[in-house]
C-alpha cells in the first residue's frame, strides 16, 4: 500500500518520496510527550532500529501528554495506511480505543509500559516494579545508616495517580522503603505533571509544610530534578560525599541531567532506573513481526524488558557512562562533566 504523508507528522528524516515505495514498511511512533528526554531518545532509537535492521521508515507524532491529541494521531496514522503503530500513553481507556481502531483497519499496534483496559495486542513491558522496589530499599538503608534517629517521611511526585504508575513505580518504591523501615510514612503525594518547573513549585510547598520529609520519589527524573531544585532553594539537597544530610531523592529514566546529579557526591539526588534502547527495539521488532504475519495482531502477550536500577553507591561511573551511551546516545564524558 502506498503511504500518503503530511509534513506535519513527518520526523526522523522521513520523506514522502522514501515512504511511497510499495516494499518499504512504514511504522508510526506516538510517544507520550516529546517534552521529556526519555521520549525524545526512544523516538530516535526506534527510527534508527527500524531503518538499520528492516529498512523501515518512521512517522513520529507527538502525543503531547493529551489523550485527544494522541487518539487523533492514531487516527491520522491509520488514514495514512501505516504498517504498524507503537503507542505509549497512561490513558488506558483511550489506548483501548486506539487499539480497537487500529485492529478495525487491520493495522498492527503495540502498547508500552501502560497496557490498555482490554488486553488484545502485544505489549512492551519494562520491568520497572523490581527496580522501583530496589530504589526504595537502597534509599531507606542509606538514610537509616546515616540518620538512625530520624524517622523516614516520604514525599512522592507522580503523574496524577494512574493505576499502573502506582503499580510499577510509586507503590513498589514505598514498599521497598517499608521493607527496611516499616514505620516509614508517606506524608505527601501530589501530581508533578512530569515537569521540572511545576515539580519544583509543588515540592517547595510540600517541604515547607512537611520539613521532616527525608526521602523523595519522583515518577520521572524531570520531577526528581524539580524536587532537588526545591530542596536546594530551602538550603537542603545536600550530601557529604554520599552521606545523606537532608534527604535522598530518587527518580525514573536515567538521562544525562539526572546522572550528573546522581554521581555528584554532594547532591541528594542519588537513584534512578531506566531503559530506552531495548524498549525501542522491542517495539520495532514486534511491529515488524506482526506486519510480516509472524505474530497475530490481536493476541495479548507481554514482551519484558529490563529497567536497570542505578544509584550512587552501587553503580560504577563506568557503568553509568555505558548506560547513557546505550540508551541516550550520550557522546560526552560523565567523569569530565562531574569534574567541571
Amino acid at each position: 500500500m502506498k503511504k500518503l504523508l503530511t509534513t506535519a507528522v513527518v520526523a526522523a528524516g522521513l520523506t514522502a518520496t522514501a515512504a511511497m515505495a510499495d516494499d518499504v514498511l512504514v511504522l508510526g511512533k506516538i510517544p507520550y510527550t516529546l517534552e521529556h528526554s526519555y521520549h525524545q531518545s526512544i523516538v530516535e532509537m526506534f527510527a534508527d532500529h527500524a531503518d538499520k535492521y528492516y529498512g523501515a521508515k518512521t512517522i513520529v507524532v507527538d502525543g503531547q501528554a493529551n489523550s485527544d491529541t494522541t487518539l487523533s494521531a492514531v487516527e491520522n496514522l491509520i488514514a495514512q495506511g501505516v504498517d504498524g503503530i507503537a503507542l505509549h500513553s497512561p490513558d488506558i481507556g483511550m489506548t483501548a480505543a486506539a487499539v480497537a481502531k487500529a485492529h478495525a483497519a487491520g493495522i498492527p499496534i503495540t502498547t508500552t509500559l501502560i497496557y490498555p483496559e482490554t488486553k488484545n495486542a502485544p505489549h512492551i513491558a519494562p520491568q520497572e516494579a523490581l527496580s522501583s522496589h530496589r530504589e526504595g530499599v537502597v534509599a531507606a538503608e542509606k538514610w537509616i545508616a546515616a540518620n538512625p534517629d530520624k524517622p523516614i517521611e516520604i514525599a512522592i511526585l507522580d503523574f496524577g495517580g494512574f493505576e499502573q504508575v502506582v503499580h510499577l513505580r510509586t507503590g513498589p518504591f514505598v514498599a521497598g522503603v517499608k521493607s527496611i523501615a516499616p514505620d516509614a510514612k508517606v506524608v505527601a503525594q501530589q501530581n508533578g505533571f512530569g515537569n521540572t518547573v511545576k515539580s519544583m513549585e509543588i515540592m517547595l510547598d510540600i517541604l515547607q509544610a512537611n520539613p521532616g520529609v527525608n526521602i523523595i520519589f519522583g515518577g520521572n527524573d524531570d520531577m526528581a530534578l524539580g524536587a532537588l531544585a526545591a530542596a536546594e532553594q530551602l538550603g537542603r539537597g545536600k550530601m557529604d560525599n554520599g552521606v545523606p544530610l537532608t534527604e535522598i531523592i530518587a527518580g525514573v529514566d536515567g538521562g544525562e541531567n539526572a546522572m550528573i546529579k546522581i554521581f555528584d557526591p554532594n547532591s541528594s539526588f542519588k537513584l534512578t532506573q531506566g531503559q530506552v534502547r531495548d524498549n525501542a527495539r522491542a517495539e520495532v521488532d514486534t511491529l515488524v513481526a506482526m506486519a510480516r504475519g509472524e505474530l497475530a495482531i490481536d493476541a495479548w502477550m507481554e514482551i519484558p524488558t529490563l529497567s536497570q536500577e542505578i544509584d550512587y553507591w552501587n553503580t560504577t561511573l563506568a557503568g553509568a557512562q555505558r548506560f547513557l551511551q546505550e540508551n541516550f546516545k550520550f557522546e560526552g564524558n560523565l567523569a569530565e562533566l562531574l569534574a567541571n
